[in-house]
């Protein structure tokens, strides 16, 4: 089948991030799909699903290549376990070779700063920001530039029970930690939460071009606020590239995720892939 190139061209190349694995790497087969070590990373099997990153340094470059044979739509689930005021992680997907679009999540006080970069229109790209909680949308902007934080987590209130167990956490110790908390309903450690992280493409139907689009979790749900000022509580963050339909294109797969995080450690796992037809 012919393939268009892609409506998110080459992005960000100061982050001159490896796109072989031509060295000499540590990889394994995670849920069928074949992971290697950037940099100084290590990889750690836990079960036939989840890794555990380690020796993941303070610049943010260490991490892991996820190959996916030509894929429509990529989900994880990862958790930085770090504690660090600075953690920062960024998910990079590449189409041709080319990076074509990155989400970072960026440590700031209690919660997290979000941005994206997408390349459909060069630097003068731009993406819209929805956030939504229980499926429900509850604010969006449009018009973010380019790299440009488009949205902040905050922390959440700790007197009430969250509506699910942290990723990697034991149910027991979920327990521990609700009694400790006073709360009177625990049943919530008995669903863990996602932390899902996606990537796919948006097809734009009215005018048939793609776009890029990166979805995160936020889990439990937090208070977010949005560049026009608005707080809501939200669960899910979507950022969607601004695609003007003059020179774009749309593309029918993409072929890795690069993800790099700083802070010694991290977990990635629950990988799912759509492959292109």
């Amino acid at each position: 089948m012919h393939r268009f190139k892609s409506s998110c061209w080459v992005a960000l190349v100061a982050l001159a991030l490896p796109l072989s694995q031509s060295q000499a790497q540590q990889c394994v087969e995670s849920d069928g799909l074949n992971v290697c070590a950037i940099g100084k990373a290590q990889l750690k099997q836990l079960d036939e699903s989840k890794l555990e990153l380690s020796n993941l340094g303070d610049e943010g470059t260490d991490g892991a290549a996820i190959s996916l044979g030509q894929a429509t739509k990529w989900t994880a689930s990862f958790v930085p376990l770090s504690t660090e005021d600075s953690q920062r992680t960024t998910f990079t997907a590449v189409s041709d070779g080319a990076k074509i679009s990155t989400a970072t999540s960026r440590r700031e006080g209690d919660g997290r700063a979000i941005s994206a970069t997408f390349t459909g229109s060069g630097a003068d790209s731009t993406y819209t920001v929805r956030v939504y909680l229980q499926g429900e949308l509850q604010g969006e902007v449009t018009g973010v530039r380019n790299g440009q934080t488009g949205v902040l987590t905050q922390a959440r209130a700790v007197n009430s029970p969250p509506p699910c167990r942290g990723f990697r956490q034991s149910v027991s110790a979920c327990y521990s930690q609700c009694n400790a908390a006073g709360f009177g309903d625990c049943s919530y450690c008995d669903r863990e939460c996602e932390h899902a992280v996606e990537f796919q493409n948006h097809r734009l139907e009215a005018a048939q071009i793609g776009a890029c689009e990166w979805t995160l979790d936020n889990q439990p749900s937090t208070p977010v606020v949005l560049t026009d000022g608005t707080t809501v509580e939200a669960d899910r963050i979507v950022l969607l590239e601004e695609v003007r339909a003059s020179g774009s294109y749309p593309y029918l797969s993409f072929e890795q995720i690069l993800l790099q995080a700083s802070g010694g450690t991290a977990h990635l796992g629950n990988q799912t892939v759509v492959r292109a037809e």
